[in-house]
C-alpha cells in the first residue's frame, strides 16, 4: 500500500492534471477465447447519466463443476498511435485474492467498483453458471487513484480458469 501511496505521490507531481481528473468508458470488446468453457451472451457499455456510460455483460459458463482455478491478467495500454502496454502487465490468483484483497494494491483500486457491480463478489468456487455485470462505472476516487496521466487507454482484463485462458475483455477509455 505504501508503494501505491509513493507512485501517486510521484504521478501527481509530475503530471498535476491528474488530481481532478475523469475516466470516461468509450467502447468495451468481450471475446471468448474458449466457445466450449464460456459464451459472452452480451456486452456493452450503457448510457447512465449524461456522459457517464456503465459497462454490462453477461457471461454464461458450459463448464460442468464449480469453477475453482482463476486467474485474472490486467493489462494497461496508452494509445500513442497505437495502443502500446503502458505501466503495468500482472497476473494475479482470483480465488487468494477474493480472500485477502487489500494485499494487491493495482487490482484493489477497482474492487469497490466491480463488486458492487456484479454477483461474482465471494469467494471460490463458483458455482454460478450466469456471471453479470451490471452498470459498472468508475466512481471519484478510483479514477483519483489510477496513477495514469490523460490519454486514450486500453485495460485489458484476461481472464483464466485450469491453466488455460479463457475470456479476453477489452475496455477503452478515455482519462481527462
Amino acid at each position: 500500500m505504501k508503494l501505491l501511496a509513493h507512485l501517486n505521490l510521484i504521478f501527481i507531481v509530475l503530471c498535476p492534471s491528474i488530481q481532478g481528473s475523469l475516466f470516461r468508458f468509450t467502447n468495451i470488446e468481450c471475446k471468448s477465447l474458449d466457445p466450449e468453457f464460456v459464451e459472452v451472451k452480451e456486452c456493452f457499455l450503457k448510457l447512465v447519466r449524461r456522459s457517464v456510460a456503465g459497462m454490462n455483460f453477461h457471461l454464461v459458463i458450459k463448464y460442468g463443476p464449480p469453477v475453482d482455478k482463476i486467474q485474472f491478467n490486467l493489462s494497461i495500454f496508452r494509445k500513442s498511435n497505437v495502443y502500446r502496454l503502458f505501466m503495468f502487465n500482472h497476473t494475479i490468483d482470483y480465488c487468494y485474492y477474493m480472500r485477502r484483497p487489500e494485499q494487491y494494491p493495482l487490482f484493489y483500486i477497482f474492487h469497490d467498483s466491480l463488486m458492487s457491480a456484479t454477483n461474482a463478489n465471494h469467494t471460490c468456487p463458483y458455482p454460478e453458471k450466469d456471471i453479470y455485470l451490471k452498470k459498472m462505472i468508475f466512481n471519484d476516487q478510483t479514477v483519483r487513484n489510477l496513477p495514469l496521466p490523460d490519454g486514450e487507454y486500453k485495460l485489458r482484463v484476461s481472464v483464466g480458469a485450469f491453466q488455460a485462458w479463457r475470456l479476453q475483455v477489452n475496455v477503452y477509455g478515455v482519462r481527462s
